[in-house]
């Protein structure tokens, strides 16, 4: 790190020798280690340290980057030459270079988000081994693609000539399974996961395992039905990439662009009334937590709907003077939160006569500029109030703006992933299956 703060300083003590309006130096230093478990002994072990830095030179509303992974044998003024020759080339951007000093962050908030925990590759083969273990005590699991552990560690740093001067440490653990159960053409595959920034906050290696074996032995003697329309219930962890599509459209960028079904939506009702999404990237040990964002601004926790109200866009510098904005510090999903409504799952699914549960989606078909949206879906029939059998092989399609207006969320939210979404019923869509 000493020489990544001498190198920054470097280029902060002689940008405007080479006749330069204003300078950014981004890094970013990586190290991880992934250890995954087949057939209940080790099969892989991958570790990786990486380092990257980026220099931005403004002149003139021009930008020009300058990459690397190496500083060892550079001078800073190689750099700051090289720089000065390419802006003088780029195409003016009239909404390019830094903010204001004010926006950026003035003091850096401890957040929580560095585990001190140090795991050994065995530590984490161990728990991939139990995890694996927990799937094959399933008697229908038949084989599996193994449990993987992993561990990274990210350190962010900015300085530039506004002033601003920080880093920050950031660790993530994961563990994941994937069991198969069945044999011959009746076989299915599900996984289970769990994320966090501290080891001490992952889901137990053993549920995670016992998961994955339940979900996939639950998917054997799937059937096909009939192209309909009836109620759908997204259960949480796929109702998080129905946010996820929200939330590139409700990007500054895509506004800005046009490309963006949201377009001119900015404080209408697009939600029912009582539903609230919040952006929280101050949340402590959150996955998607950071005392400030990519860029150095300071972050605050801010809504995104209230009550079912449109209030906030995810804006950058960039997308923030297009739009002609204020920077808010919220340039892209940071453990956004979907709140938890009203009703118990068992209770939405008592009260539906025709429905499916969805519970893996496949594939990606979706227009962001009219919101027209279609996917492969597996899942469970509803009948009446009750779960039957598993169903395979179906399309769901309907249009996000009118997904969004019709959505109602029970009350099963875990916060525990970037996008945090409880389950939600979507009535009246399309199905397409034989």
């Amino acid at each position: 790190m000493k020489k990544v703060y001498d190198f920054g300083n470097d280029i902060l003590n002689n940008y405007k020798s080479f006749n330069i309006d204003d300078v950014e130096v981004i890094t970013s230093e990586n190290i991880s280690l992934s250890v995954k478990s087949r057939q209940q002994k080790l099969e892989n072990i991958e570790r990786s340290e990486n380092f990257n830095i980026g220099i931005n030179i403004y002149k003139d509303k021009k930008k020009a980057t300058i990459s690397s992974n190496n500083i060892d044998s550079t001078d800073a003024k190689e750099y700051l030459e090289k720089g000065s020759a390419m802006v003088k080339s780029m195409p003016i951007d009239e909404y390019s270079g830094l903010a204001d000093k004010k926006d950026y962050a003035s003091e850096i908030e401890d957040l929580e988000l560095e585990d001190s925990t140090q795991l050994s590759e065995k530590q984490l083969l161990d728990q991939a081994l139990l995890a694996e273990d927990a799937m094959l005590k399933n008697k229908k699991i038949t084989n599996t693609e193994g449990a993987t552990r992993s561990f990274s560690k990210n350190t962010y740093n900015i300085i530039n000539s506004k002033g601003f001067n920080a880093k920050y440490s950031k660790t993530f653990h994961s563990i994941s399974s994937i069991a198969i159960a069945g044999s011959d053409t009746n076989m299915q595959r599900d996984y289970e996961y769990s994320a966090a920034t501290h080891a001490s906050d992952l889901l137990l290696a053993e549920k995670v395992g016992s998961l994955a074996a339940k979900r996939a032995a639950s998917r054997l003697n799937s059937k096909k039905i009939k192209s309909c329309t009836l109620d759908v219930i997204f259960e949480p962890r796929v109702a998080k990439s129905i946010l996820s599509s929200f939330c590139s459209c409700a990007s500054g960028t895509s506004i800005a662009r046009g490309t963006s079904f949201l377009n001119n939506q900015l404080n209408s009702l697009i939600f029912k009334k009582n539903i609230n999404i919040t952006n929280n990237p101050k949340l402590k040990r959150g996955i998607g937590s950071a005392p400030y964002d990519s860029s150095g601004i300071k972050t605050e926790n801010i809504s995104i709907i209230q009550d079912g109200i449109f209030k906030n866009y995810f804006l950058n510098i960039r997308s923030a003077r297009q739009l002609r904005m204020a920077i808010n510090g919220n340039s892209s999903p940071s453990n956004l939160i979907l709140n938890k409504g009203d009703q118990d799952i068992e209770t939405i699914i008592k009260n539906i006569k025709n429905g499916f549960l969805v519970t893996e989606m496949l594939g990606m078909s979706f227009n962001p500029i009219n919101g027209d949206y279609s996917r492969g879906a597996t899942g469970f029939k509803i009948e009446n109030g009750e779960i039957t059998y598993p169903i395979s092989e179906v399309t769901i399609a309907g249009n996000l703006s009118e997904m969004l207006k019709n959505l109602i969320p029970a009350n099963d939210l875990k916060i525990n992933d970037n996008i945090n979404s409880p389950s939600i019923l979507i009535e009246g869509m399309t199905l397409a299956g034989l």
